[in-house]
């Protein structure tokens, strides 16, 4: 059960009321509301996740998923069986599900990821999400972990980079090496990505009966 894993209380409220900060800061940019300095950053995520894994006609599980953006990008440039989203925001869904109301391959789910029992998918992702700084010192880990438990396929996800990006009270950096140990413990198929920007890597895990 992912409630186990449970984001500490205070540390939801802070992430809360910092993107509450950014939406009135930024209305009506996407991008910077999430945090991300520009679409063009945030999209180059994506784009990098959508060139590690295919993507066509899977079901897909996106957790703290903002406004939309991932399935936005996603059908620009495949055909997904479906799409869902999930965000502790309440305002990034209410979006969310109005901007997506006509179709029919998604759904939206109000919820803090890691206290909620989530359905299985093809694909998990998780982009941007899990950069927050935790009190509990394995929390990283055991969502990791129960991610790549819900994912049939492969789990792709991203985090700051400790060797470029200095931890705040905010956001918490990772070193790639010690993450990608880890993920390897128990998935043997786990890659490293870290071409496509400075700050952050991208960490991919395959269920062993998958394809590239």
């Amino acid at each position: 059960m992912i409630r186990a894993l449970s984001m500490h209380l205070l540390d939801r409220l802070t992430i809360r009321l910092f993107h509450d900060e950014r939406q009135k800061q930024f209305s009506g940019d996407h991008a910077r509301s999430l945090g991300w300095s520009s679409t063009e950053s945030q999209f180059l995520r994506f784009k990098t996740m959508t060139q590690a894994i295919n993507f066509e006609q899977k079901t897909v599980l996106d957790l703290g998923c903002g406004y939309g953006d991932f399935k936005t990008f996603l059908d620009m440039s495949c055909c997904i069986k479906s799409y869902t989203g999930v965000d502790q925001q309440s305002s990034f869904i209410k979006q969310a599900k109005s901007l997506f109301k006509h179709h029919t391959n998604c759904e939206f789910i109000k919820a803090d990821f890691s206290a909620t029992t989530l359905p299985k998918a093809d694909i998990v992702v998780a982009s941007g999400s899990l950069n927050y700084r935790a009190r509990n010192k394995t929390y990283h880990a055991k969502v990791i972990k129960e991610m790549y438990e819900r994912a049939e396929e492969a789990v792709i996800f991203n985090l700051l980079n400790s060797e470029h990006f200095t931890s705040s009270s905010l956001l918490e950096a990772h070193d790639p090496q010690q993450v990608l140990k880890y993920c390897l413990s128990f998935c043997p198929d786990s890659e490293l990505i870290t071409d496509y920007a400075n700050e952050d890597f991208t960490i991919v895990m395959r269920h062993s009966n998958s394809s590239k």
